[in-house]
């Protein structure tokens, strides 16, 4: 069985080197959450700046920097679009998922 605190304390642990690098890189800073998976630590990113070009952009940022692949065009939701990406750094075993929602009036 996989022990599930040492999965967010290794999370946490990457958070982080992520922190660190967003600052040494001039990476926009974004909200964390350290998810609870039971197989593997998953950290998800969320971009919430209010203007929507800036959270784009700072999806982008973050996306590029991690080298993390994104949903084509999105995920198509009711009210807009669900911009989503992950990536999985191999040597620290943790996957990190980046999402920005865009809201239909604000496109």
């Amino acid at each position: 069985m996989v022990d599930q605190f040492e999965n967010q304390r290794r999370a946490y642990e990457f958070l982080g080197v992520l922190l660190e690098r967003g600052a040494r890189e001039a990476l926009p800073a974004i909200a964390w959450t350290v998810a609870s998976a039971q197989s593997e630590p998953i950290l998800a990113g969320h971009c919430e700046a209010v203007d929507p070009i800036q959270r784009q952009n700072d999806f982008e940022a973050w996306r590029s920097a991690l080298g993390a692949e994104a949903w084509p065009n999105g995920i198509k939701q009711e009210y807009g679009v669900r911009l989503h990406a992950s990536a999985t750094d191999q040597g620290a075993g943790v996957t990190v998922t980046l999402a920005a929602e865009i809201h239909n009036d604000e496109m």
